[in-house]
């Protein structure tokens, strides 16, 4: 390695816990992580490879032991040091991996920094071991020589020079009375703890370290094989006191001794101001609850929100603030057992002093403590909450009948528009196209009658230039009333459009129908209008040489895409100028209809139109068709004159 970090290889076969490791060592500065192990072979294995400082080591894994483990990497790799890692804590299993050379011993579930404190500590040759399995092995070194194992691997001749150097380093403070109650040792736990150097606290007495008051109860934790521990107060050295647990042990070797432990328990009570502080800053009511079903502690938004004092809570059963509700069956619905609790919510109903009721939405949490598992209850009401979702079930109601009103409105428009179309393309056909017609008929028997060849040269340029007008006007009724359209084939009105293009303008086209639902009539001459409006722009602008239209089912609906190879644009340039108002147009026909519009294109990459209508049936079925027989404007009709105009 280049810099001074921690090399360390992790070995576990569960993948979480493996993860979880190698993400915490990660997250540390100092350490770096070299190598993965997911069984013994491969932990021996990642050691040679890596030759890290510290392995940090799963107990129970395949393909091998871990005895065995240890002893390969440290014959191996002797600057690596081991530290043990187990969900078992058995005394033989700990001690067994001492024996052979691991610098630590530690049970899942130990806090993340004492896991890499550990792993700092045994880069620097100091061994670390869970607090709990320290009284647990103290018994079986202590009856040593009755023990079905062989201890003297583990202390040779120097049992108590070797347990004192293990006392060292115990998480927890650690002190050694001798036989007349003086200190003989001290850990540096204990020596931070109460603020005294190594030389200051030998000779002093336990009694030394605590308050008047508990001078009694300290002095029994000597002299006993184990005391249960005990909370008292530690005197520091300037007189300040600290919350602490006191336990005592015996240390049997060449002249008895008293072993105590000492925790200092600051932390912990701090961390109860801090839970206590985030239930009192907590917007909802917030209850803590025992398996009974009996409020144990509540905070000040409990008395906002039911009107009761907080002592008048404490002892009552919680149907008093929620009454007639299966709570109290969900409460114990959870038991002592290993599998975590998960918490949940409800709706409920709350009482108030008042017995008024109000919605109440309850989130029920388990809190495992030492005094067994209560429930912590997170009340809200939930009054304006439910008068919202009225208002807005209440709008969405409006904003249906307004959507059904626009379908409805829009139906009428387009059987307007396509109803004045029909209008106007039998008035062409009927009066115009027929008048041309009469003139073309008349034009052609004058030049017959003359004689003179500038004379005929002018009326055969006359006549050709009303057949041009009958050509135009023919072109203006199909593209008013494309009688593909009104026969209900919108692939075909399209074909229609597409060639007329082709032969204007050489664009060649591939129309793609796959389109398997019959759109109603306004629809349909909806997506034909918006579509030709598209195709407009593509014969006026683009400079196109092909062209694709695709027609797709799509969601209950239809989707059109144009495709040109054309010079492109800019949108936001185009648009913005005055006069160009054909994409505006298709845009707002498909937002009309309840669709939407997508535009893409750019300059030399042609573009692309794409619109979706939707297919439901129109909200006005009842009304006639632009083409329907029934129609006074239908060309059909008893009052017109012809058939349908063909152009």
């Amino acid at each position: 390695m280049g810099d001074n970090r921690i090399a360390v290889v992790v070995a576990d076969d569960d993948p979480a816990v493996r993860e979880a490791l190698a993400d915490l060592i990660d997250s540390h500065p100092d350490l770096e992580l070299v190598g993965l192990a997911i069984n013994h072979e491969q932990a021996v294995r990642a050691a040679v490879d890596h030759r890290p400082q510290v392995v940090i080591m799963d107990v129970h894994m395949p393909r091998g032991d871990a005895p065995g483990s240890v002893r390969a990497i440290r014959d191996q790799v002797p600057e690596a040091r081991v530290v043990a890692l187990s969900a078992h804590g058995e005394r033989e299993a700990v001690l067994n991996m001492l024996a052979v050379g691991a610098s630590g011993y530690l049970v899942k579930g130990t806090p993340a920094e004492e896991i890499l404190e550990a792993i700092v500590r045994a880069a620097r040759d100091q061994f670390s071991m869970s607090a709990e399995l320290l009284a647990d092995c103290a018994e079986p070194l202590r009856r040593a020589e009755r023990a079905s194992w062989r201890f003297e691997d583990l202390v040779g001749n120097r049992l108590e020079d070797s347990y004192l150097e293990l006392l060292g380093h115990a998480p927890c403070g650690v002190l050694v009375v001798g036989p007349r109650g003086r200190i003989e040792y001290a850990n540096a736990h204990i020596r931070h703890m109460f603020g005294y150097g190594s030389a200051e606290l030998r000779d002093k007495r336990l009694r030394d370290l605590v308050p008047e008051r508990y001078r009694t109860a300290s002095e029994q934790l000597i002299g006993r094989v184990f005391t249960a521990p005990s909370a008292m107060s530690g005197r520091r050295r300037d007189g300040s006191e600290f919350p602490a647990q006191f336990s005592g042990g015996h240390l049997q070797g060449r002249q008895p001794r008293g072993v105590v432990f000492v925790s200092d328990l600051s932390q912990l009570r701090a961390a109860e101001s801090r839970f206590r502080q985030l239930i009192e800053s907590s917007p909802d009511a917030m209850l803590i609850v025992d398996s009974s079903g009996r409020i144990q502690a509540a905070n000040h938004r409990t008395e906002a929100l039911f009107g009761y004092d907080r002592d008048h809570l404490i002892g009552r059963a919680v149907e008093a603030l929620l009454p007639d509700q299966p709570l109290t069956v969900s409460l114990r619905e959870w038991d002592d057992s290993l599998e975590e609790p998960v918490g949940h919510s409800m709706e409920l109903v709350g009482r108030r002093s008042d017995a008024k009721q109000f919605p109440a939405d309850v989130s029920i949490s388990p809190l495992r403590t030492e005094e067994g598992l209560l429930t912590v209850l997170t009340v809200r009401d939930i009054t304006e909450v439910q008068r919202a979702q009225f208002v807005l079930e209440r709008s969405l109601e409006l904003l249906e009948v307004t959507d059904r009103d626009r379908q409805a409105l829009l139906s009428h428009l387009v059987h307007a528009q396509e109803a004045e179309r029909g209008r106007i393309a039998a008035d062409i056909h009927d009066d115009t196209i027929q008048v041309i017609t009469a003139a073309s008929l008349r034009l052609q028997q004058l030049r017959r009658r003359l004689r003179d060849p500038d004379e005929q040269r002018v009326m055969d340029k006359l006549d050709e230039t009303l057949k041009l007008s009958l050509s135009r006007l023919r072109q203006l009724i199909f593209d008013l009333r494309p009688s593909s359209l009104e026969h209900g084939c919108l692939a075909g009105a399209l074909r229609g459009l597409l060639e007329q293009i082709r032969t204007e303008t050489g664009v060649t086209y591939r129309l793609e129908d796959r389109l398997t639902a019959h759109p109603p009539a306004e629809t349909m001459a909806l997506i034909y209008r918006t579509a030709q409006e598209a195709l407009v722009n593509v014969r006026k602008h683009a400079h196109a040489k092909t062209v694709h239209v695709q027609l797709l089912g799509l969601d209950d609906g239809c989707l059109v895409r144009i495709v040109d190879d054309g010079e492109g644009y800019n949108p936001l340039e185009v648009e913005s100028r005055p006069g160009h108002l054909g994409l505006s147009l298709i845009q707002e026909r498909a937002q009309i209809a309840g669709g939407w519009c997508r535009i893409e294109s750019e300059p030399g990459s042609g573009t692309t139109v794409e619109f979706w209508v939707p297919l439901g049936t129109p909200p006005d079925a009842a009304l006639p068709a632009p083409d329907s027989p029934d129609s006074p404007d239908s060309p059909d009709s008893p009052d017109s004159p012809e058939g349908d105009p063909q152009p």
